[in-house]
């Protein structure tokens, strides 16, 4: 009998070579990576039951990202290995928080190869959220892949979830990179992205929410993040740190509201939810980006609950 999941995140698996200087040249720390990937693995830490579906290499940077979610409580028996692709790589520059931060080498790579026909069917009855970000959408195979997957999860009732992750460098136009994405949006149920991705895609985050019945979640770094559902919304603004590395800022916030959604969404009243759920989320990635790395940064449930009181579902969130 398949194991039951509560999130199945799909998408770019990669190695990111941080510059330990923040410079380039300079001395590198490689770390398994890619925003689907980070996100499970912050699922996985908080004690959610996760699967991802993704593709690497059959080289030692895929065997990287395959242990190192499976470190995590990533359910990794979906991982499809490449042996004719390499795992994509990544050049990550710390502390800088613009879209062109990242140097990514990923054509003719084994995460754009992504394949519908590798996926069991029968994960679609055995999931309540599917997960992905936009970069997939970028390459010919994996574009179809997720197309088909998204209209599977529908198909069977489940949560669509897109976090938009606007690259620009990955994709043959700008206009094709904002059409595709919306694409996205529009057959997602929750959209997380940030401030100037929202302002990129010409989308309003409250009128989206407000006439098309979505959770749509805005970041804005160091600022103040926010959620709106239906007509309510609520924000909060995060406490004030000094970030180390912002790399894993967005994937926590990310994986803590999936979290919390998957947990709690059908227990409490509405607005009572959202406030909560932000305030989760907000606390995962203010410990985050006082970290270095994007998964070795992402919080356990543990140390989200003692960074601060106040929830009123606490004693169940912790258990």
């Amino acid at each position: 009998m398949m194991r039951k999941y509560d999130v199945l995140t799909m998408g770019e698996a990669l190695v990111d070579f941080v510059p330990e200087e923040n410079r380039v040249p300079g001395p590198y720390r490689a770390l398994a990576g890619g925003a689907p990937n980070n996100v499970a693995c912050g699922l996985g830490k908080l004690g959610a039951r996760v699967a991802l579906l993704a593709r690497v290499g059959d080289d030692a940077l895929g065997r990287c990202v395959i242990d190192t979610a499976g470190e995590c409580g990533v359910d990794t028996s979906y991982i499809q290995t490449d042996r004719r692709r390499v795992t994509t790589v990544t050049v990550v520059m710390p502390r800088s928080e613009d879209m062109t931060r990242y140097a990514i080498y990923r054509k003719e790579s084994a995460d754009g190869a992504l394949t519908f026909e590798d996926i069991p069917t029968e994960l679609f009855d055995n999931a309540k959220i599917l997960h992905y970000g936009s970069l997939g959408m970028a390459e010919k195979t994996s574009s179809e892949c997720m197309g088909r997957a998204i209209r599977r999860a529908r198909e069977k009732g489940m949560t669509t979830s897109l976090d938009v992750n606007l690259r620009p460098g990955s994709w043959d136009s700008r206009d094709e990179m904002i059409s595709r994405c919306r694409e996205l949006v529009r057959v997602s149920d929750i959209i997380k992205l940030t401030k100037e991705e929202a302002e990129i895609l010409r989308l309003n985050p409250r009128k989206l929410a407000a006439e098309e019945d979505k959770i749509v979640l805005v970041t804005d770094g160091a600022e103040t993040a926010s959620v709106y559902a239906g007509k309510l919304s609520v924000s909060r603004r995060p406490e004030a740190v000094e970030a180390v590395d912002v790399t894993g800022g967005g994937d926590s916030f990310m994986s803590a509201f999936l979290y919390y959604y998957g947990a709690f969404a059908e227990k409490m009243e509405a607005e009572e939810f959202y406030a909560n759920a932000v305030d989760f989320a907000v606390r995962a990635s203010t410990i985050a980006v006082q970290r270095y790395g994007a998964i070795d940064s992402l919080p356990t449930l543990e140390e989200i609950c003692e960074k601060g009181g106040g929830m009123p579902n606490e004693s169940d969130c912790c258990r």
